[in-house]
């Protein structure tokens, strides 16, 4: 997914399917069912370890050092491209 509005705009409406409950933050439980059931991929919910690393590498991107974050087993919207990255 690429930087441009366009691409932007597409991971809002996915981010969105993504997360069922509307509160802005996906858990691992929600970026799974998005793989399995929005996407389509089941071919990719079989590589489970990979989806983790993913979420644990964008869930971090934006941590500063020092700071406490209050959803720490969540991504937001502005870390869900480096996820699907």
């Amino acid at each position: 997914m690429d930087k441009t509005p366009i691409g932007k705009k597409k991971r809002e409406v996915i981010f969105k399917e993504f997360d069922p409950n509307g509160n802005g933050m996906l858990s691992l439980t929600e970026i799974d069912r998005g793989v399995r059931e929005i996407l389509q991929c089941d071919h990719m919910f079989d590589v489970k370890p990979a989806i983790i690393r993913a979420f644990n590498s964008a869930n971090k991107a934006f941590r500063k050092k020092g700071k406490v974050r209050s959803a720490v087993d969540f991504i937001e919207l502005k870390e869900f491209r480096l996820f699907l990255v």
